[in-house]
């Protein structure tokens, strides 16, 4: 997931997070702006969110737990300096049916799209700003007055994050 801040990567996120958790599928949530960009502290983090002991590897941890599982990667863009090591060292290392998401600012790197063993298991998913039915159907929702709408629309250019601050402030 890749977009500026505020269009709602986080949200999509926990809500994919939930959705996985509900279909019996564990998701383990790390936050980049809470880790220092180096491997250790990665996989520091990783145990921590999972749990686990100062002594036990997470990636020995999700060889021997059966079922599929989520890593939830948000502000990725903070964790760059690690991309060539999660990309040529970490990720190859997680059993096949694990599945990660990252959300950033930025899309991936280009070597991610151009590496053979990477480009068929990418998917990137830009995230931008609601159109005007969007905006609209939101605001309705969310009960900010009709005649509204269209001075709302005017100044957050349907940005989610300024729509649903509007939106806080009407409620």
């Amino acid at each position: 997931l890749c977009g500026p801040g505020g269009v709602g990567k986080t949200t999509l996120l926990k809500e994919f997070g939930y959705l996985t958790e509900s279909a019996g599928m564990p998701a383990i949530y790390l936050d980049g702006r809470n880790i220092e960009p180096a491997p250790e502290s990665f996989v520091a983090a990783l145990r921590i969110t999972m749990g686990l002991a100062a002594d036990v590897s997470p990636l020995e941890a999700m060889g021997g737990a059966a079922g599929r599982r989520v890593i939830l990667i948000d502000t990725y863009e903070v964790l760059a300096p690690l991309d060539n090591w999660l990309r040529e060292d970490f990720l190859p290392e997680l059993p096949d049916d694990t599945l990660v998401v990252c959300a950033g600012r930025r899309p991936l790197a280009a070597t991610w799209r151009s590496d053979a063993g990477w480009e068929g298991l990418i998917r990137v998913l830009p995230l931008r700003n609601l159109n005007p039915d969007e905006s609209r159907a939101y605001l309705s929702r969310r009960e900010v007055p009709l005649e509204q709408h269209e001075e709302v629309l005017a100044f957050t250019h349907g940005h989610p994050l300024a729509l649903s601050l509007v939106a806080d402030v009407f409620a």
